[in-house]
């Protein structure tokens, strides 16, 4: 028997389909997971390998992780997908870590309506990469949002929404591991809504920022820069959503792909010019920055 999360209209098994590019089929097992309890049940998967100016295959692990029984949709034609679901017969479509903008067709196919799962606290970096501006712009919180799906990228209005601290020691790894559970209870919280068709909390129009994908010069340090400057624009490349992986900086005359810092204690100042290597310890290069010192923890030479 379904567990009870309201009426009976609430209890009734509904059919759902996840829009997702995540690796490993992580939003599809963890959409699994949370609403077999209630009853209901993933129909159907669409991924894609993406717009053609941000390919990935992290597709591939999508698909290989959806379990016999569940059909799998892979497509790079937004236009055709509301014919391909029909069949489906969707009560409801979850959407997370997708790059396309779903179409207003798909979106009104299902009778509970479509839902998108956002890692910002919407209004706040809209876009397909909040996680990497969430660092790019030293936000001291980070948030999942469960929103309804429009038209527009990120506009819909809200059902549910929470936050997690941002540490100076997190990155990308580690702020997903806060996000991801945080998610998974905004997800059932917003189910008694979904289910009453409750249309959610329009998005306040104050703090409205966009997430775009960075632009090249972002990618290469200057040591001229503060050191907190410096660290967040590291681990603003965070290497999710199809993204790259860590900063290039130049060391000692050479070349790095530098992928994870740490801060000194504030007040390490120096006498040194920007740039400079201060010293090299147990696998580690402290760097002189515009006002101090940062660590480079994990590092390559790039060619």
């Amino acid at each position: 028997m379904a567990q009870s999360i309201g009426d009976e209209s609430e209890t009734s098994s509904w059919r759902v389909v996840v829009f997702t590019m995540i690796a490993d089929g992580m939003v599809y097992r963890l959409v699994e997971q949370l609403l077999e309890p209630f009853g209901h049940r993933v129909v159907g998967v669409v991924t894609t390998p993406g717009p053609k100016l941000r390919r990935s295959d992290d597709y591939l692990s999508v698909v290989g992780a959806v379990r016999p029984g569940v059909d799998v949709i892979v497509s790079t034609h937004p236009s055709r997908w509301a014919g391909m679901l029909v069949a489906l017969n969707p009560d409801l479509i979850i959407s997370c870590g997708f790059p396309y903008r779903i179409p207003a067709d798909v979106i009104s196919l299902p009778r509970l309506g479509a839902i998108n799962v956002h890692p910002s606290l919407l209004p706040r970096h809209r876009g397909p990469w909040p996680l990497h501006w969430t660092f790019r712009a030293g936000d001291a919180e980070a948030g999942m949002t469960i929103h309804r799906l429009t038209s527009d990228f990120d506009e819909g209005p809200i059902l549910a929404q929470g936050r997690v601290p941002v540490t100076d020691d997190d990155d990308g790894v580690s702020l997903m591991a806060k996000l991801t559970p945080l998610a998974a209870n905004l997800l059932i919280e917003s189910l008694p809504r979904i289910a009453a068709g409750d249309p959610g909390d329009a998005q306040e129009g104050t703090g409205t920022t966009e997430a775009g994908i960075f632009e090249e010069a972002w990618r290469m340090v200057d040591w001229d820069r503060t050191a907190r400057d410096v660290h967040n624009q590291i681990r603003s490349w965070t290497g999710v959503a199809g993204g790259p992986c860590g900063a290039f900086a130049m060391v000692d005359g050479e070349r790095y792909l530098v992928t994870r810092a740490r801060l000194e204690p504030s007040g390490l100042t120096g006498s040194v010019p920007p740039g400079s290597v201060v010293r090299r310890d147990a696998g580690e290069i402290i760097v002189q920055c515009g006002d101090g010192r940062l660590v480079l923890v994990e590092w390559e030479p790039a060619t």
